[in-house]
C-alpha cells in the first residue's frame, strides 16, 4: 500500500489542525490511483504525531510512505527533526520504502500559487 503523509507543525489551536486534516482529505480525492491513503501528521502540539502515524500505517500494511513537509521555511523541523524521524522509521521498518519530499516552500510553483491567490483577491 502506497501512502502519502502531509506532515505539518501542529498547533494548540484545534481549528488549525483541522485545516491540515481537511487538506489531506482534498489531496486524497485528487490522488486517487496514485496513493491508497493520504494522511496527516504533526511534529508537535497535536495528534497524530508523525512517528505514531508511521507506526500505524506500517501496521495497516503500508509498503511505501511518502512524507510531504507542509512547511514554508527551512527551520529545524525541516533540517533536523523530520529527516531524523524518517531515518529512524527506515531503520525500524526496513521492509518499507520511505521517501521525503522537498518542503512546500521549496516548490518552484509556490510563487505561482501566491500570485494566483493575490490576483483572485483583487477581482473581488
Amino acid at each position: 500500500m502506497k501512502v502519502l503523509i502531509i506532515a505539518a507543525h501542529g498547533s494548540r489551536k484545534k481549528e488549525s489542525n483541522l485545516e491540515v486534516a481537511s487538506l489531506a482529505e482534498r489531496v486524497l480525492e485528487k490522488a486517487k490511483g496514485s496513493f491508497e491513503k493520504v494522511e496527516h501528521a504533526f511534529l508537535q502540539f497535536a495528534d497524530p504525531l508523525l512517528e505514531k502515524k508511521i507506526d500505524e500505517l506500517v501496521q495497516k500494511g503500508a509498503t511505501k510512505i511518502v512524507i510531504f513537509p507542509f512547511f514554508i521555511g527551512s527551520g529545524s523541523h525541516i533540517l533536523v527533526d523530520i529527516p531524523e524521524r524518517v531515518k529512524q522509521a527506515q531503520l525500524t521498518y526496513q521492509q518499507v520504502e520511505f521517501k521525503l519530499t522537498r518542503h512546500f516552500g521549496k516548490i518552484e510553483a509556490v510563487e505561482d500559487l501566491i500570485l494566483h491567490e493575490v490576483m483572485m483577491s483583487l477581482k473581488v
